[in-house]
């Protein structure tokens, strides 16, 4: 529409009428206004940095400000002029700043007419306009010093801006927009849209709506759509964060996104969800923003036909539920595992459409704390962390669990209290189940003792010197015992199960010793006296049946719980006994042993090596009658503590 037409039909109908149109030119100026700002802070670092390269990161901004192919934002050569910069095309820059506030207040105007806007609002942005409007006449190209800085920082108490006055036009041209809606498309307001761009908008919010229920209570998401020219513009609000905007541009096949954020892992969070998106990242400087920078993101995505077009906007739209709270999310996460951990657990909830927001309705990390303070006085141990009780494994599956939990309750409008019950039951659960790995992982370590002594047996059985074979299969089983004994102290975290550490360390000790007989045997003289060599072998066979009472010990805790039956009880503490049996065999064999060496004609080399063999198999029964009782006195403490 000519201006002469507008000027028409605004005297004849009204400025309302013009509305939308006016609405879409406002927005364009805003767009242009913000690039501008940036251009003319990138101009005043390029000054005092010469190596500064920032018009380039202004490229995508620049094209979707719509200003590509405009050379007067061409990046310029600045130097020092007197009592400013010489920046070249500053007067004109400055000078289109004017005509696009004009253009947005001309908007609030046809807004107020329409009565969607205050008319004393309308005038405060008039007075305000008249009195920044001296500062953006500048008689030649050089820019007073402190004039950028003034014109793009928020307003202060007492000092208004240029940047603080196109906030506040924006916010209310957005509110104006809202009110415009022709039409409702899947709960987007939309206007002045073609057909095609129905298509394109209803697949925004199919992804949206799917998705938009996780924010819950949360205000945010709020979509306006419009045409403006050849492309279709769709805005989400995300949140109430003023810094915090996203933009979608459909022009053809090509989905362009500008996105901004105070948060550098939020944004690439957000990144990580459009990675078919090609992205750019530039700093963007905001005084008394939380850390004095944003970072603006602008991605584009080509598709190869309307389907792929309409697949990245039904994603981009499922996306946005996920940065609500983001950052409140991994702080609340972070008190509870790494930094790492908490970003993953985020990009988890995200990838399955579970979100964070349920878990921070729930109460989040506090509600966490509350719980595992309730399972230590249930289970008679003390855990003071999550890490403590499950290990960093378990607490992650644990939290993914209770983002589950609390997301799918809530969202079945299950009251609070219930999910904290549930989620108490669920750690009541995961801390029941430790006990039983960490149990499974002894039995299999003293499976591998067991396989160590009957190595060492088949040894002095074979009646020669061991092989080569029989050391290194020993020593690959003695590591291995060794890696289960580290997977059991990290099972047992700081909690009631953290004596299984003491345990599974004395029961390797049996693992150590049977490895180092194994090695001495490939040592054995082939004419040891024949009582020397029986007297090693009842000895050895002592040593694998204190393991098989020990491995039978290990089987009888699984039933060690309140009200066992008496026969299970007597079993334990029969396995215990036969411990202590084994124990004493084990030390008369060994007496035996060194009798019989006192009686033969052996070299010192043969009598220190027999002597050794014989104190290392020994050593393996009073390492497993010492774990026996460290067993015994964890399982019955657990048994009348329940």
């Amino acid at each position: 529409m000519t201006i002469g037409k507008a000027k028409i039909v605004a005297d004849l109908a009204g400025a309302s009428l013009l509305l939308p149109e006016r609405v879409t030119e406002a927005l364009a100026a805003n767009a242009r206004i913000k690039f501008s700002l940036s251009w003319l802070q990138a101009a005043e670092a390029s000054l005092h940095d010469a190596r500064h390269t920032g018009f380039g990161d202004l490229e995508p901004e620049r094209r979707l400000a719509g200003l590509g192919d405009d050379l007067l934002y061409a990046a310029p050569t600045v130097t020092r002029g007197a009592g400013g910069l010489l920046l070249p095309h500053a007067a004109a820059v400055l000078a289109r700043l004017g005509e696009d506030i004009g253009r947005m207040r001309a908007a609030l105007e046809a807004g107020a007419e329409a009565g969607i806007v205050a008319p004393r609002d309308v005038a405060a942005v008039r007075e305000r306009e008249q009195k920044l409007a001296a500062t953006l006449e500048l008689a030649d190209d050089i820019v007073p010093d402190g004039l950028i800085s003034a014109l793009s920082r928020p307003p202060r108490e007492g000092q208004d801006s240029l940047h603080g006055l196109v906030m506040e036009m924006h916010k209310a041209i957005n509110t104006i927009a809202a009110s415009l809606g022709e039409e409702i498309i899947a709960g987007a307001r939309v206007y002045r849209l073609e057909d095609g761009d129905k298509i394109r908008v209803a697949a925004f919010m199919r992804g949206l709506g799917r998705t938009a229920p996780l924010k819950f209570d949360h205000p945010g998401l709020t979509t306006n759509a419009l045409r403006d020219r050849a492309r279709l513009i769709i805005q989400n609000d995300i949140g109430t964060t003023d810094a915090h905007v996203l933009i979608a541009y459909v022009e053809g096949r090509r989905l362009s996104v500008t996105y901004s954020d105070i948060h550098r892992p939020r944004l690439e969070f957000f990144l990580r969800r459009l990675k078919h998106f090609s992205w750019t990242v530039a700093n963007r400087h905001a005084d008394n923003l939380e850390e004095e920078i944003f970072y603006l993101a602008t991605g584009v995505f080509e598709a190869a036909d309307d389907a792929g077009l309409d697949a990245a906007l039904e994603q981009l739209g499922a996306s946005l539920v996920f940065l609500i709270d983001w950052n409140k999310a991994r702080k609340s996460l972070g008190r509870l595992v790494p930094k790492a951990a908490a970003i993953s657990l985020l990009d988890w909830a995200a990838d399955n459409e579970i979100g964070h927001r349920g878990y921070l309705e729930a109460g989040g990390d506090a509600v966490v704390a509350g719980l595992l303070e309730t399972v230590s006085k249930a289970t008679g141990s003390v855990y003071t962390s999550l890490l403590g009780a499950l290990g960093e494994d378990g607490t992650v599956q644990f939290l993914r669990e209770a983002l589950r939990i609390a997301s799918e309750e809530l969202r079945k409008d299950r009251p609070a209290a219930t999910v904290r019950d549930l989620l108490r039951a669920e750690l009541l659960t995961r801390v029941a189940s430790i006990s039983d790995r960490i149990l499974d992982v002894a039995i299999d370590h003293a499976a591998l003792v067991l396989d160590l002594g009957n190595l060492v047996r088949a040894g002095l059985l074979d009646g020669r010197a061991a092989s080569r074979e029989l050391v290194e299969r020993a020593t690959a089983w003695e590591a291995l015992a060794d890696r289960q004994v580290g997977a059991i102290r990290d099972l047992c975290g700081h909690g009631g199960e953290r004596s299984w550490r003491g345990i599974a360390s004395v029961a390797d000790d049996a693992a150590d010793d049977f490895e180092d007989v194994a090695f001495r045997l490939q040592f054995l003289p082939a004419d040891l006296p024949a009582d020397v060599r029986e007297g090693l072998l009842r000895l050895s066979g002592h040593a694998v049946a204190a393991v098989k009472h020990y491995v039978r010990l290990l089987c009888a805790v699984r039933n060690l719980r309140r009200g066992s039956p008496r026969l299970e009880m007597r079993a334990f503490l029969d396995c215990v006994e036969k411990l202590h049996d084994q124990e004493h065999a084990t030390d008369k064999a060994e007496r035996d042993v060194f009798s019989a060496l006192m009686g033969a004609e052996v070299s010192a080399k043969t009598l220190n090596l027999i002597t050794a063999i014989a104190a290392g198999l020994e050593r393996t029964a009073d390492a497993l009658l010492r774990g026996g009782r460290l067993v015994s006195d964890h399982a019955l403490g657990e048994w009348f503590a329940v």
